[in-house]
């Protein structure tokens, strides 16, 4: 996996102070995490049974608590990090 950079994680992680995003761990209580490298793409499925390949997905960035490794996602569109042409209206 590719690394995200120092300036990608700055952002980041500011636009997610910005929003309040500062509370403990809902598992542990920790006030200790970290950003994780890369990103992530959840997939949009249409149905319930099987799975479809390509189509909607909501890419992601993941925090884990240091302690416990609870792991949080949080959707870059919403974020305001999301290209302008790969934010859908």
């Amino acid at each position: 996996m590719q690394e995200s950079s120092q300036e990608d994680k700055q952002r980041i992680i500011k636009a997610l102070e910005e929003r309040g995003a500062k509370l403990p761990c809902p598992r542990c209580g920790s006030v200790n995490f970290t950003l994780l490298d890369g990103y992530f793409n959840q997939t949009v499925q249409p149905e319930v049974k099987g799975i479809v390949i390509g189509g909607p997905s909501i890419p992601s960035v993941v925090v884990a608590c240091n302690q416990c490794g609870y792991l949080i996602q949080h959707a870059l569109g919403i974020l305001g990090l999301l290209p302008e042409e790969e934010v859908q209206k």
